[in-house]
């Protein structure tokens, strides 16, 4: 077991190979000879010549066998260097018998035992080392560990207790005499450990709140609601206070008092932005199955914004939860704060053109695709999105030449190549590069097989040919099992039927397609060359003096009422 890193400053601690002046009562006092060879090696050794310190002082060792410093010397080094305790011990002996009270041969001599697992021989050394030196509270810690090595877990308690007494009380100390009476199953002592850290540090109530939690995972819930009251207390408008009163209510399974103190922290600064993102996030899941805590999500989100309105984390975050609730328009706003405070995440950028598209504002999508590839312009997703943007700007040639860009940087995502490749196939259709397109669409199903946009639309683009209708046939009817009842594949698929002459089949289709309340020009005009095709030449007029009155009615419309004819 080790010790806390926090140790207390303390005077008269041993001297290491760092350049200081050795001990007073270290130096020697002998011969020429044996005073130039021990400078010499103590130069050595400032220099962090180890090796060559370590020689210089067996070679005064040869002068003086039984000079104790240049023993002590020797000891150190093979602890420090040369990993050869059994040898600092026959040093340390040496020392020891020349000079009993000498603090730094007691303690060179505990820590040769204490390294050899000799526990019980080192603590009696680490106490005459602190016995003789007893402000070096360094010696007090290496004392509790060889306690705690030799199992005297009573002891190393009492060590620690002793250091406490000297030093006064802190955390790391505390923690270690936490974990010790834990060991021993002491609960009580190992509460109070937290509740003397609370006493000592007043001005730190997050103490009382780790006494509480730990009272109340030991089920002592008196202790742990009087701990709450003496954290609540100690700083009642702190905003960490009322986190862990909510972290405390919450394993009470008291839902509504844990979120009453959530709401106070939240309405504080002192609940960082992460912490709140946390806790928003673990909301997030929550959400998905019970809509009932989506009010109370709402609630801290907009605290959230109002306490850290420079924070693009929040909005980001808030952005989130309207996009996945379906909110489009509010939650591009959002996302546009969190880019404007610097929110330059990529994954923002992909919810906004995502957006854009769906929501169909393509010149809000041409500018920001065109921002985001310039950010990030290793990132496929925003070529795709740009790409789409040109698309609709009926730009097709720009748009083959970032889709063919993109696709390049995909790594890893079929489903993305995927889309890359149907809407090359797109553009290569509208720019009549069709066995481009045949070869971009194929790939496209090759890597999603199940993609009812794409089997829809390359079946349609087959059946505008008239080419492959078989094949159209088979695509738009697996778009339909994969997705029934869509008006537009529907469609689809009853222009292919009608392109195979199967106008009875057809009309079966188009009737089920105008079934769902969707009304266009193109479904309309559809059905009246179905019925031209059927003989039933009044009700084909009908259905296209329909969709000519409708927006986006084609061309052919008025030559097909004037003629009464079905056009090609």
């Amino acid at each position: 077991m080790g010790c806390g890193k926090a140790k207390p400053a303390a005077s008269g601690s041993k001297h290491g190979d760092n350049g200081e002046v050795e001990p007073e009562q270290l130096r020697p006092a002998v011969d020429a000879e044996f005073q130039e060879v021990f400078f010499q090696a103590q130069l050595e050794k400032a220099r962090d010549n180890k090796q060559k310190a370590y020689d210089l002082f067996e070679q005064a060792l040869k002068i003086e066998p039984t000079n104790a410093a240049t023993h002590y010397e020797l000891g150190r080094a093979d602890m420090l260097h040369f990993n050869n305790p059994a040898s600092a011990l026959d040093h340390a002996k040496v020392c020891v018998a020349s000079d009993k009270t000498n603090p730094w041969y007691q303690e060179l001599l505990a820590d040769a035992y204490a390294e050899m697992a000799k526990y019980d021989a080192a603590i009696k050394a680490y106490r005459e080392a602190v016995r003789l030196n007893p402000n070096n509270y360094e010696l007090l810690y290496e004392l509790a560990n060889t306690q705690l090595h030799a199992g005297k877990i009573q002891d190393a308690i009492a060590t620690y207790d002793e250091l406490e007494r000297r030093t006064g009380v802190y955390e790391d100390l505390s923690m270690q005499k936490h974990t010790l009476y834990m060991q021993q199953k002491d609960v009580n002592r190992a509460g109070l450990e937290f509740e003397r850290l609370a006493k000592y540090y007043p001005d730190e109530p997050r103490y009382w709140g780790m006494a509480a939690q730990f009272y109340q995972q030991y089920a002592m819930h008196e202790k742990a609601a009087a701990a709450l009251e003496q954290m609540v207390k100690a700083d009642p408008d702190n905003g960490q206070v009322h986190f862990q009163l909510s972290e405390y209510y919450a394993m009470q399974k008291n839902d509504k008092r844990s979120y009453e103190e959530l709401k106070l922290a939240f309405a504080t600064n002192d609940i960082s932005i992460d912490q709140k993102i946390k806790i928003l996030v673990r909301y997030y899941a929550l959400t998905e199955a019970q809509l009932s805590y989506l009010p109370q999500a709402y609630e801290l989100l907009a605290l959230t914004e109002q306490l850290q309105p420079n924070e693009p984390k929040a909005f980001a975050m808030y952005g989130d939860y309207l996009f996945r609730d379906g909110k489009l328009r509010e939650a591009l706003t959002k996302y546009k704060q969190a880019i404007a405070l610097g929110g330059s995440l990529s994954t923002i950028w992909t919810k906004v053109l995502e957006i854009e598209y769906t929501l169909g504002d393509f010149d809000a999508l041409y500018a920001d695709s065109k921002q985001a590839i310039s950010l990030f312009p290793l990132l496929p997703e925003f070529y795709y999105f740009q790409a789409l943007s040109h698309q609709r700007r009926n730009e097709h040639n720009s748009a083959i030449e970032l889709l063919n860009t993109g696709k390049e940087l995909v790594v890893d995502d079929r489903d993305l190549q995927a889309r890359f490749y149907a809407s090359l196939g797109e553009s290569y259709h509208y720019t009549n590069q069709h066995e481009e397109s045949d070869e971009a669409f194929n790939e496209s199903l090759r890597l999603d097989p199940s993609s009812v946009f794409t089997l829809n639309n390359y079946a349609y683009y087959l059946s505008l040919r008239k080419v492959q209708l078989e094949k159209a046939a088979e695509m738009a009817k697996r778009a339909n099992e994969l997705a029934p009842n869509v008006s537009s594949f529907e469609d689809t698929y009853a222009y292919v039927l009608f392109r195979q002459s199967k106008y009875a089949e057809a009309l079966v289709w188009m009737d089920r397609a105008l079934a769902h309340g969707e009304k266009s020009a193109e479904l309309y005009e559809h059905r009246g060359d179905i019925l031209f095709k059927l003989g039933r030449t009044e009700e084909a007029l009908q259905q296209w003096m329909q969709a000519e009155s409708m927006p986006g009615a084609s061309a052919k419309l008025k030559e097909k009422i004037a003629k009464k004819n079905y056009i090609d």
